[in-house]
């Protein structure tokens, strides 16, 4: 190698950043994969709010009153044992209309009592329907109805 070719590898060599040379131990490079967030509302979440709206609108005597009404109606049991089921389980009747829901939409053919005492044990409601057999989209589907009507929007 002659002299001028010396050099210009010696510049060049000068002139690399030193992560680039032969000589450098290679670096690793870890990339974490971010799952994306989802934005979609589940069927759980959604029987959790119609829960939360039943439970708000029983929340004033006269309001209790159209919840125990409409429930009894729908879930074909008396107003007083539903009232019963809400002073023993110590459920709001939002939790109540789930527990029959569940109870009813179950492979396993389990009763209310069945449902409230897993709920008791610390399973999870995800986990219940999923040992029940349970599709919460049905349940959250006749949820609906148990949650009341729309509010009417008030006129400007």
């Amino acid at each position: 190698m002659n002299r001028t070719a010396a050099t210009f590898l010696l510049l060049a060599l000068a002139a690399t950043p030193a992560a680039a040379r032969a000589e450098d131990a290679p670096t690793t490079t870890t990339t974490t994969v971010v799952a994306p967030v989802s934005t979609k509302e589940t069927s759980l979440q959604r029987i959790q709010k119609m829960v939360a709206k039943i439970d708000a609108e029983a929340a004033t005597p006269e309001g209790e009153a159209n919840v125990l009404a409409r429930l009894s109606k729908q879930l074909a049991v008396q107003p007083d044992t539903l009232e019963a089921q809400h002073q023993d389980w110590g459920l709001g009747y939002g939790e109540i209309s789930m527990v029959y829901g569940f109870a009813r939409t179950s492979k396993t053919k389990a009763t209310p009592q069945q449902v409230v005492e897993m709920r008791r044990s610390g399973l999870q409601w995800d986990v219940i329907a999923k040992q029940l057999g349970v599709k919460v989209d049905t349940v959250a589907s006749r949820m609906k109805k148990s949650a009341g009507p729309k509010p009417t929007p008030v006129a400007k």
